[in-house]
């Protein structure tokens, strides 16, 4: 029997599909003063990200402003399970997750868990999550999450005029049972429903789906699971967060959390004078390789490096380049190397294809392309390529390695006689530019779960990450044939497939990853980085 109980460590990873950014703020008088009290007071912590929040919508991270939201959000949203590192789930507010068969789920929530206004958290608020998420009707961006669960469509949605997941079953306030369409890989499950954080009903229930996003509860979200409370958002300048002194899994060590909004140059500086007690790091709140050296200095702060399975790339929108020879022109055109060499010395590795060096199912052997600019030339040459065409490219501000990795690339593009003109947004701009498909190019950020599945939710062709309009059949059914084969070399062989499919057809061009490269201050007792885990035990953190 396949189960995951409070004590038992089960395999797979969660990482979370984050689309990395940033944005810029100056402090107002207010951020100075409460948060000078954040990094100096022994009950407060104080974490620098770079990517604003919009709001604090755990269905639709895109409409929250991605990273930076998710980030903030896992603060006071629960999950039922969560990973907290290679092969080792825990339990939130699942007590229990098992199946005896690989395609019936049955699960308890946990005794002691309440919503902040008291009233206990139920399996009927995980059927509400559960069904809000496969709704045609909700801006979501995890359907991927439930796709495996039967009684969607090929879209993971519900039909038209059905409201509830068919597979998905009430026992009582603290059970209920789900099944998946096939017998899947129970991994692929618990690592999946990490990314769904569970929303109150009896808070939403009378909001109509498709208006769900204007709903002022996502701006102020006063009922939550978590182990810290939402207090107030400073647009664009922080996040104020108090203990949940009832929470479920024990109260908070720390009283008060400040998540501070600002470019990663200013993260160093704070970290430098005490005004931060941690970045944030990969997809977030990372620091400049360039200034690695510098942060590794600091006397006061413990660090660590670590691979990840994040990428930063280029989307290409197929609308727009709809030869592949011309999207193939672009890969060869880049100069990646040197963009490696110069920018993230000791801090990044060159990337290729959608699962990173790191990956177990990431193949060696996968379809590669050198910079080569004369191939490039030929490319667009044989595919008769308009080399007038004025081309944009975004490149979203704050992160100075990314700015300055968009320069290098809008140079190599020049070189071989495109027009090229960079463009600058913030984050929340860029991510809604990608949404709406108003775009030629962009550098952008994904990642990628343990399960190789996790690609599905930018390449599969209803997917809600996949910017790029990229349609495959070939594709689909590749990452249809992988979710229901259980056996991991057959796995394999099926994801070696699909990575070098979608390198021929190259959608988004991988370039560089980025190390995770994390700061904690010696005086707190935690765990930094948002790789794995991060908000797992926050309850337990410490300071002196």
């Amino acid at each position: 029997m396949k189960s995951l109980y409070r004590s038992l460590a089960v395999s797979s990873i969660v990482c979370a599909l984050l689309v990395a950014g940033c944005s810029a703020s100056k402090k107002s008088t207010e951020e100075n003063q409460t948060q000078g009290q954040g990094a100096a007071g022994p009950a407060q912590l104080a974490i620098g990200i770079t990517n604003p929040p919009l709001m604090f919508n755990p269905i639709d991270s895109d409409g929250s402003g991605s990273s930076g939201a998710v980030f903030t959000y896992r603060y006071f949203f629960d999950s039922l399970v969560k990973t907290v590192g290679p092969l080792d789930f825990q339990m939130m507010l699942a007590e229990s997750f098992t199946t005896k068969d690989n395609q019936t789920f049955s699960i308890a929530i946990h005794p002691e868990a309440k919503w902040t206004d008291g009233k206990p958290v139920t399996a009927h608020d995980v059927e509400f999550t559960l069904n809000l998420i496969a709704n045609p009707k909700t801006i979501t961006t995890l359907r991927s999450s439930i796709f495996a669960l039967d009684g969607l469509n090929e879209k993971g949605m519900l039909a038209e005029g059905e409201a509830k997941i068919s597979s998905v079953k009430v026992i009582d306030d603290k059970h209920l049972e789900i099944k998946t369409k096939k017998p899947v890989d129970p991994n692929l499950i618990y690592e999946r429903f990490s990314d769904i954080l569970i929303v109150p009903k009896h808070m939403l229930e009378n909001v109509a789906p498709a208006q769900l996003n204007q709903n002022p509860f996502w701006r102020n979200p006063n009922v939550t699971s978590g182990a810290y409370k939402f207090v107030k958002y400073e647009n664009k300048a922080y996040v104020e967060l108090e203990a949940n002194k009832d929470y479920y899994r024990g109260a908070p060590k720390i009283e008060k959390v400040f998540i501070k909004i600002m470019p990663a140059a200013n993260i160093v500086a704070q970290l430098q004078s005490g005004e931060l007690d941690m970045n944030a790091a990969q997809g977030v709140g990372n620091i400049p390789a360039a200034e690695w050296k510098t942060v590794k200095a600091i006397p006061n702060l413990t660090t660590k490096e670590e691979p990840t399975r994040r990428y930063n790339s280029i989307e290409i929108n197929t609308e727009r380049f709809k030869d592949k020879k011309v999207r193939q022109a672009l890969a060869y055109a880049i100069d990646r190397p040197t963009i490696v060499k110069q920018l993230m010395p000791d801090a990044g590795e060159l990337q290729n294809g959608p699962y990173s060096n790191s990956h177990p199912y990431h193949d060696k052997n996968v379809k590669a392309y050198e910079y080569d600019p004369e191939k490039a030339k030929q490319l667009l040459k044989e595919a008769g390529f308009d080399m007038n065409k004025p081309i944009e490219l975004i490149v979203p501000t704050g992160d100075r390695t990314r700015e300055m990795t968009g320069n290098i690339i809008q140079q190599n593009f020049q070189a071989i006689g495109l027009q090229v003109k960079q463009v600058n947004f913030d984050f929340p701009t860029t991510v809604s530019r990608l949404v709406k498909g108003d775009f030629d190019l962009a550098l952008s950020s994904f990642g990628s779960i343990m399960d190789p599945d996790g690609p599905a939710n930018v390449y599969r062709s209803t997917a809600a990450l996949n910017d790029m309009r990229f349609k495959n059949a070939r594709v689909d059914e590749l990452f249809n044939m992988g979710m229901s084969e259980t056996d991991k070399d057959k796995r394999f062989a099926v994801y070696s497939e699909l990575q070098n499919l979608i390198q021929e057809e190259v959608p988004l061009i991988t370039v560089y990853s980025e190390f995770n490269l994390i700061a904690l201050n010696k005086n707190v007792s935690g765990k930094g980085g948002v790789t794995d885990g991060m908000h797992y035990d926050v309850n337990t953190w410490t300071r002196k």
